[in-house]
């Protein structure tokens, strides 16, 4: 992207303010009443029209990057909630757009470590945990070997063998027909890529999944990872579709029933299932079969409140992550509720390192193969 382009949509922005708050007219607590995470936890410069104006001065070439605008810049969860509630108005500033923009052309010397590192999420580990989905009747799909629809192995699937085998037990009592790149996987993308700027890696990664999944076949890809899920259905161009694993959970329920678990909780939506892969609806319609009853939090849906995990806060500012989720937390309270259920890694790990006594975080794939039986230490914590 040019500085005039980057100048020309930055200043669609005329600082009105509306993305500081909440959609909704009435707010039954001062809390609530802001949403931005980074705007309402520090300062007025690190509000969405704050960051837009940033994205003007370096494009007028008024600012010169230093230590603090890049502290500023990855203070932003990259939630997408200002953008999103920009489209609802008479107005719309393409914000994400300008803010990876920015995290791709800030100078690498001020980018957080992890963040410089991001490149490195493409690196397979020899002692990658994909293999493990053939005990339970996943097919590797190699050489010449046609899928129709395949899971798509994520940073996390590739690492974690206890989350491997939970979905592995889902999959195998659905009685669906899937596959995977086990011994050969496919480049994990996710939004690490697009926090660290890695343009050019992403892009040839995007390459690389797009040719083998057509030269396979495949029509339908489950992802676990709503990171990966929001990266894959943004910028694949193979005409394959991508859903979310909660969307195979949600078939299998249908069809088979499973123990119901009474229980009283609420439930976060993920930030890249939601507004930006725009699933809603599924997670809740899993946690219905279930018997779950959800009390919702006030902030909800496309209004819902950031974690504080995403745009690479959790891993180089811990603290400031906590900082985040205890407001989503001080919500979460309210319902009455004891458990909080979200179906992204990245909240479970955010939220249960800063959960309140006596409240418990569930991941809604732990919870679904417990339904079935699954009752083994690898169900989660």
């Amino acid at each position: 992207m040019r500085k005039e382009q980057l100048l020309e949509k930055a200043l669609c922005c005329n600082r009105c303010g509306t993305c500081r708050g909440v959609s909704q007219d009435a707010v039954p607590d001062i809390a609530f009443a802001t949403q931005c995470p980074c705007g309402m936890t520090l300062y007025g410069a690190y509000e969405p029209s704050g960051l837009m104006y940033l994205a003007r001065g370096i494009a007028q070439g008024d600012l010169e990057w230093n230590e603090d605008l890049a502290k500023v810049l990855y203070s932003c969860t990259m939630c997408g909630y200002c953008e999103d509630l920009c489209q609802r108005g008479y107005r719309h500033v393409p914000a994400i757009e300008i803010l990876e923009e920015l995290r791709r052309i800030v100078p690498e010397k001020l980018k957080p470590k992890h963040i410089r590192q991001a490149a490195s999420s493409l690196n397979i580990a020899k002692t990658q945990k994909l293999g493990l989905l053939a005990q339970y009747g996943v097919a590797d799909v190699v050489g010449e070997n046609k899928a129709g629809a395949v899971l798509f192995g994520d940073p996390v699937l590739l690492a974690s063998s206890a989350k491997v085998k939970e979905i592995g037990f889902i999959i195998e009592k659905s009685g669906k027909k899937l596959g995977c790149f086990m011994s050969e996987p496919l480049p994990p993308v996710s939004a690490a890529l697009i926090n660290g700027g890695c343009e050019q890696e992403l892009a040839e990664a995007m390459s690389t999944i797009d040719e083998r999944l057509a030269a396979h076949g495949v029509q339908k890809v489950y992802v676990y990872h709503p990171e990966s899920l929001s990266v894959l259905k943004r910028l694949s161009t193979s005409g394959v579709e991508f859903v979310s694993i909660v969307q195979l959970y949600n078939e299998v329920l249908k069809k088979k029933k499973a123990k119901k678990i009474k229980l009283s909780a609420t439930y976060q939506d993920p930030c890249h299932l939601g507004r930006y892969a725009g699933e809603y609806t599924a997670p809740r319609e899993v946690l219905k079969r279930l018997g779950v009853e959800v009390k919702e939090m006030w902030r909800r849906g496309r209004d819902s409140l950031c974690c504080g995990a995403g745009g690479g806060v959790l891993a180089d500012n811990p603290a400031l992550a906590k900082q985040y989720a205890a407001n989503r937390w001080h919500e979460a309270k309210a319902t009455g509720a004891g458990v909080l259920i979200t179906a992204c890694p990245s909240c479970t790990a955010n939220l249960s390192g800063t959960k309140p006594k006596g409240f418990k975080v569930v991941e809604l794939s732990t919870l679904v193969a417990q339904a079935y039986g699954y009752g083994g230490k690898e169900a989660g914590k």
